[in-house]
């Protein structure tokens, strides 16, 4: 893992759920559509930055959650549109919450990111604005269920997985 850096706990949106999102990305912030695809975070670097810990809770956490649903809604931003634009993501079943009680203890701290799906992000695209100004997105409703969680992290180039851990899959 030390090729990685800046490691992530990921969820991310299956295909079937993902068409228009991708579509979004790939026209709005296409640098970081190619980088990774559609996803919500669950663990951010900063939250877990002991990354043998972070694998392991997930790892254990992941065994005892079952499948959990997740809702794309609303386009929202962060502050203003140019610090970036996302879906918001409903916690329909809890198992996000759950998930990032499990791997968060001490000494791991957790942020307040709501669960989101970013569509512009701010590193990548100058064009939050422009999105958010064009309306062009509407309200997804679009329901999926998390099957699994990929630890990702950056190599330089792409957001590659490193390691993933079924739900509900004892060890």
């Amino acid at each position: 893992m030390s090729e990685y850096r800046e490691h992530h706990a990921t969820i991310f949106v299956p295909p079937e759920a993902a068409g228009p999102v991708e579509i979004a990305r790939r026209n709005w912030d296409p640098d970081m559509a190619a980088q990774i695809a559609a996803h919500a975070t669950l663990i951010y670097p900063h939250e877990a930055p002991i990354v043998d810990l972070l694998v392991e809770r997930v790892r254990v956490a992941s065994a005892r959650i079952r499948p959990f649903r997740l809702r794309l809604g609303e386009t929202a931003c962060f502050e203003r549109p140019e610090d970036g634009v996302y879906l918001t993501v409903e916690d329909v079943d809890g198992g996000y919450r759950r998930l990032r009680e499990d791997v968060l203890r001490p000494p791991f701290q957790p942020s307040t990111f709501p669960p989101h799906v970013t569509l512009v992000h701010p590193r990548t695209s100058r064009r939050g604005r422009e999105f958010w100004d064009s309306g062009a997105f509407p309200r997804q409703d679009r329901e999926f269920t998390a099957r699994e969680v990929a630890i990702t992290a950056f190599d330089g180039t792409r957001w590659g997985v490193v390691t993933t851990c079924a739900l509900g899959q004892p060890r």
